[in-house]
């Protein structure tokens, strides 16, 4: 059956007035202006209800190019119609200062999203610098006071199914990332960035989440780089360049489990710490099942660390239990006195724990690094530089 042209120009015009064309929605098209001084975030919320309530098997969300944003706090929340939902990220993000801000736990939230992916070369930028004060950025390494008021950039809360990949997030006011109560979690290829002195500015905590995967990105910040809290399990990270940062940790925690975390192949630049697992006195519950292997450390202050005295030096009757922990294949520098603290519970000792082909030199030459324990219990450190003679 042939169309004559009274249809053909029907179907041309409805194409070109649509604000979706076959599943994918532009969010210029439900009024987004992106010249960075507009505040897009209800074209923002059209252009979501679209593409979630579309039908078909997949919807697509599209943020273009040579654009920037000004959003304030936005929730995508699901459960949308399509079976796959894409977040597809070219332009770029920016979030209001502080004084024009909307008090909410994170900027940008994705609620009970499935089968979610985002993907670009975009950037989002929280505009953290607003929200430092000037006393934590001078004084980093102590607690800041207002950091609960603080907004994540990006938090997935049950969201199963999720993919993020490319995409670049700068300046949170407080953590860059926050995935909680998630199941099948890929990170990969993502750049995270922000000062070194900028306060408690992690970049991907981790909590009550399986079958993570975070692999292949560089991540800058003034805390951990990645952490792992408590309901962790089934997490594999690889092939991340960490630094500025606090390291890759497990904690900090008082109560909870986190389970079966390997780390391997990843190179910690300039950090305060390297792999780290901390827990603070008079907890409950366990860590257990964790591995760092195939590790490069250049100029760490404190390559390895287990502390359960974490803001705390006072032993307590009770502990999270710490066992079943590898540290294997470290070289590199370190850039302080210790390069190996094993500081455990003495009422709930940390066991099993197992250090070998531990190559670790002091970034200043000629000066020896150090190893410490405290009521750990272990094999003998095989290989180990500096040795670990409290273990064995």
């Amino acid at each position: 059956m042939k169309m004559g042209a009274v249809e053909v120009f029907a179907i041309l015009v409805v194409l070109c007035v649509s604000p979706s064309v076959f599943g994918k929605f532009n969010v210029v098209n439900f009024g987004a202006v992106g010249d960075g001084r507009t505040d897009d975030t209800e074209a923002f919320k059209k252009a979501w209800a679209a593409t979630c309530g579309a039908p078909g098997a997949s919807s697509t969300l599209i943020i273009p190019g040579g654009r920037t944003f000004l959003l304030n706090t936005i929730m995508f929340t699901g459960k949308c119609n399509a079976s796959s939902i894409y977040f597809k990220l070219y332009g770029n993000l920016v979030a209001h200062a502080r004084d024009r801000f909307i008090r909410m736990g994170s900027w940008i939230t994705f609620f009970v999203v499935d089968s979610l992916t985002i993907t670009g070369s975009g950037q989002m930028d929280g505009q953290g610098s607003s929200w430092w004060p000037r006393e934590c950025l001078e004084r980093p390494l102590q607690p800041c006071s207002n950091v609960i008021s603080r907004p994540t950039l990006m938090s997935f809360e049950s969201c199963n199914k999720l993919q993020v990949s490319g995409v670049r997030l700068i300046n949170s006011a407080r953590n860059h990332v926050t995935v909680d109560g998630c199941n099948q979690v890929n990170f990969s290829g993502i750049s995270i960035s922000s000062p070194g002195n900028s306060p408690n500015t992690d970049g991907i905590n981790i909590g009550s989440s399986s079958n993570v995967v975070i692999t292949n990105s560089f991540i800058e910040s003034g805390d951990d780089c990645i952490s792992f809290l408590p309901g962790s399990n089934k997490i594999l990270v690889s092939h991340i360049t960490c630094g500025p940062g606090h390291g890759i940790s497990i904690g900090s925690m008082d109560a909870g489990e986190v389970e079966d975390v390997r780390v391997t192949n990843c190179h910690f630049k300039n950090t305060l710490f390297g792999a780290r697992i901390k827990t603070k006195q008079g907890g409950s519950g366990h860590v257990k099942s964790i591995s760092f292997r195939h590790i490069r450390m250049e100029s760490v202050y404190f390559p390895i660390a287990i502390d359960q005295y974490y803001f705390s030096t006072v032993n307590k009757t009770s502990a999270v239990a710490i066992s079943g922990v590898q540290f294997k294949k470290f070289r590199g520098t370190g850039a302080g006195d210790l390069a190996i603290k094993l500081a455990c519970s003495e009422t709930v000792p940390c066991r099993d724990i197992r250090l070998s082909e531990i190559n670790l030199a002091s970034a200043t030459p000629h000066k020896p690094l150090s190893s410490y324990c405290l009521s750990v219990h272990g094999p003998q450190c095989d290989d180990c530089a500096p040795p670990v003679p409290c273990l064995g």
